[in-house]
Formats: C-alpha cells, structure tokens, sequence
C-alpha cells in the first residue's frame, strides 16, 4: 500500500453502475457518491458506462485500463471490482459469444491479484440482476446462468477482503433475477436513487480497518 497518509481511499472500477447511471445527474446520489459521504473517505469513480472486464468496445477492457485508473493512483488503498455484466449482456445484444463463467472469473482473479501484489485490500462487486431490462438481447437465459455462477464464485473467492453484495441489495424477493421495482430506474437494468444508496449501505465499513488484504490467490 502506497498511501502515506491514515485516511483509506477507496477506487470504485466498474461500468455504469459505478458511474451513476440511474440516479438523478448532478445530485451527487450515485453509490459511490453516498458511500463516500457515510464513510468519511475519499471514493474515487472510475467508472465507463458500458464498460467490459474482458473486451474493448466502451473504453478499453478493464483488464487493460486497471493500471491507468487504479494502480497508478498513489493514494488509493482500497478497491470496489464492479464489472462483468456487460461482458454477458452486450454478447447478447451484439450476437457475439457470450464469455464463460470460467473467463470472467479468471478476468476478476487477475485484477485482484494485480491489485493484492500493489497492497491494495480487494472488494469483490457481484453483479446486477437483469432479467426485466428493456434492451432487447441483454438479457438471456444461458447468460443469467453465468451471471450467477460468477457471483457464486465472488462470494466465496478467497482473494476478497469483503464482498459488496450488489446483487443481494438490489434484487427483487419475489422475482428471481429481477431488480426490486422501488430501487429500478425504469430500465430493468440500473439501479434508481434509492437502489444506488441500498448499494453505499450493504458496503461493509468493517473493511477500511483492514490494510493488509489478503495473502489468498484467487482460485479461478
């Protein structure tokens, strides 16, 4: 950990999530926005909408641009990894293979190992229900399969420090895969004001104590 100072720094690296997509613009209510403000800590947004862990197209793959946005970032300590979905809908929407659970998860591995060696403590993000989307092709069976075969994964992967349960906040209780109808945008697929401050309140503030991570590779 390069941070000279006490103060935690969290860099939150995801697509339009992460970004804010779905709550009100210039309203400061996006996740990150809220998580900053009940942690007393810096959160920095490194967030593309549209963005892909594995593949270029909106902005280049996170496996490429992680050293630019995070590890190059001197002050950060602490990482949220919140992507994946993309990789999985925009297949769909594009008619192009759709990516194994077995690569997303070796995607995810390598980001945490990456930021493990640079000191940085490990969040894990797992991702968003999307079953109700209204864009044609993002959703599909065989890729709400992966989707869950990936978060099954994040919850138990011993490389994360802590685990942001994304899915867990958001879904619907009584519609599997589905985001509840209180914290959806409207699109299906983005959380709305409410649904992006459930996500800031399921962060596990006990992890800004830890500032040693984790010695765990990630079993991929």
């Amino acid at each position: 950990m390069t941070n000279s100072t006490s103060l935690p720094v969290i860099a939150a690296f995801g697509d339009s999530l992460t970004k804010g997509d779905g709550s009100t613009p210039d309203a400061s209510t996006a996740y990150v926005d809220v998580l900053a403000r009940r942690l007393g800590v810096p959160v920095r947004n490194r967030g593309i909408s549209g963005n892909r862990l594995l593949c270029d197209g909106y902005g280049p793959a996170g496996t490429d641009r992680f050293a630019a946005d995070v590890l190059a970032d001197a002050e950060v300590t602490h990482v949220i990894l919140e992507l994946g979905v993309n990789d999985i809908g925009l297949a769909g929407v594009e008619g192009s293979a759709m990516p194994s659970a077995e690569a997303l998860i070796g995607g995810l591995s390598a980001l945490a190992e990456r930021a493990a060696a640079a000191g940085l403590v490990v969040i894990g993000a797992t991702l968003t229900p999307h079953r109700g989307t209204r864009y044609p092709g993002f959703f599909s069976q065989a890729g709400e399969e992966i989707r869950k075969a990936v978060n099954l994964w994040i919850r138990s992967a011993a490389c994360f420090a802590a685990v942001l349960d994304i899915d867990a906040a958001l879904r619907d209780p009584e519609r599997d895969g589905y985001i509840a109808p209180d914290l959806d945008y409207g699109d299906g697929l983005h959380p709305n004001d409410a649904g992006h401050r459930a996500i800031a309140e399921a962060f596990d503030a006990a992890v800004l104590e830890n500032t040693a991570g984790v010695s765990e590779f990630c079993d991929a």
